[in-house]
């Protein structure tokens, strides 16, 4: 646990560090234990926001094996499980891992922004030969085309590292840039094709309306291959970026 602006919380001094202290400034409960591997990612996520927004609100960490009468009053199912406490009150809450980016947005929707004047952290240098570091690589050789170098930056990632599950992914939607297209074809093969070369045009949200004219046509071409074709859409642009947000959704109509 680190940071001025993170702290736990315990039954004991529950009233007066979370409930009369929420009269001035918000509290985000993060509950937590040590055997939880989902809490040890999102974690740290909290605690650098908690940082980053400079005292506009305060991070209260709460271990469910220690503070099994709060876990119990909170009526927590499941762990990572946070609740934002403010004027003396549970106000909202979400269970599970999100994205730095939703966390923020949950905050916002509650009128918590960073105070004026905080400069967020300067971004940590990554390993290279890291996990996030082959992610990273890969990601920039999938936007150039390069098969080659995104296959082999993935080959043998890491099953335990929080990033597999985005790896898989990116090795999945691989299979979209390598697919053979004909640009004269009609239907769904034309439509991806085009949606392929806007893609690697960096013409991103017209890639996307290609893919999805494509998924409303045939969403079972090439066992799935438009599915595939816009999940790489969204690892290229940024699952967190709010302008998948709407493809997304449309995505999930026309798929189910």
């Amino acid at each position: 646990m680190t940071g001025e602006h993170v702290f736990e919380v315990s039954a004991g001094d529950f009233q007066t560090t979370v409930v009369e202290r929420s009269l001035s400034v918000p509290i985000l409960l993060d509950f937590w234990a040590e055997w939880c591997g989902p809490c040890k990612t999102l974690g740290p996520v909290l605690e650098q926001i908690a940082d980053e927004y400079g005292g506009a609100f305060r991070l209260g960490k709460v271990d469910t094996e220690r503070e099994q009468e709060l876990a119990y009053a909170f009526q927590v199912q499941g762990i990572p499980f946070c609740v934002l406490v403010a004027g003396g009150k549970p106000v909202d809450a979400f269970q599970g891992v999100i994205r730095e980016a939703e966390v923020r947005r949950f905050l916002g929707k509650n009128g918590v922004q960073p105070k004026a004047g905080t400069v967020p952290a300067a971004p940590a240098k990554i390993d290279p030969d890291s996990p996030a570091g082959r992610l990273q690589r890969a990601l920039a050789a999938a936007q150039a085309g390069d098969m080659a170098t995104a296959d082999a930056a993935l080959a043998n990632f890491p099953e335990e590292d929080p990033l597999a599950d985005r790896a898989a992914r990116l090795r999945d939607g691989l299979q979209f840039l390598g697919a053979s297209l004909n640009a004269a074809a009609p239907g769904v093969e034309g439509l991806l094709a085009k949606a392929r070369s806007q893609l690697l045009q960096q013409q991103h949200e017209a890639a996307m309306e290609s893919i999805l004219a494509a998924v409303a046509a045939d969403k079972g071409f090439r066992g799935g291959l438009p599915r595939r074709a816009m999940l790489l859409c969204f690892l290229l642009v940024g699952e967190d970026d709010e302008r998948c947000d709407p493809y997304r959704r449309r995505l999930a109509t026309l798929l189910y």
